[in-house]
């Protein structure tokens, strides 16, 4: 049994030749996803407090954190295009369809999408991939499917 279906029009911001999409990073505190953008706001408010004597400080974390996160934005959008990408939840690879978009390595990682999924004898799933690459997962190899932000 194959399953296959038409492109759609649009691509993910940061795709790359191999047909995988790169995507902003998360960091994950206390089960909570953070966004590397928050992160690097984070980062960047702590660069008055190491660079000045504290009582001239002021407000100015608070323009650093909001020039680092524009300097992420600008660069996760035109200097090296990369998408965000939601968790949806892990399913086995045997309920795998066409057109979905999965991490390749576990809750981690490259994001691809399915062009084309066929259960085979003995419970092996085909999967074709986005770039042209062919994997074979067993029937209950958990997949984390993803939700592409642009």
């Amino acid at each position: 049994m194959s399953t296959r279906r038409q492109a759609t029009p649009t691509s993910p911001r940061g795709l790359l030749p191999d047909g995988t999409v790169r995507t902003t990073g998360w960091l994950v505190i206390s089960g909570r996803p953070v966004s590397s953008g928050v992160l690097t706001a984070i980062a960047f408010a702590f660069i008055p407090f190491a660079t000045m004597p504290w009582s001239e400080v002021s407000f100015l974390p608070l323009c650093t954190a909001a020039a680092g996160y524009g300097i992420w934005k600008l660069f996760t959008t035109l200097v090296c295009p990369a998408s965000e990408a939601r968790n949806l939840g892990a399913c086995p690879a045997y309920r795998l369809a066409p057109w979905q978009d999965v991490r390749l390595h576990g809750e981690i990682g490259p994001v691809t999408r399915l062009v084309d999924v066929s259960l085979h004898p003995g419970g092996q799933v085909r999967v074709e991939l986005s770039g042209g690459d062919v994997l074979h997962w067993a029937a209950d190899h958990p997949v984390q499917l993803v939700r592409l932000v642009n």
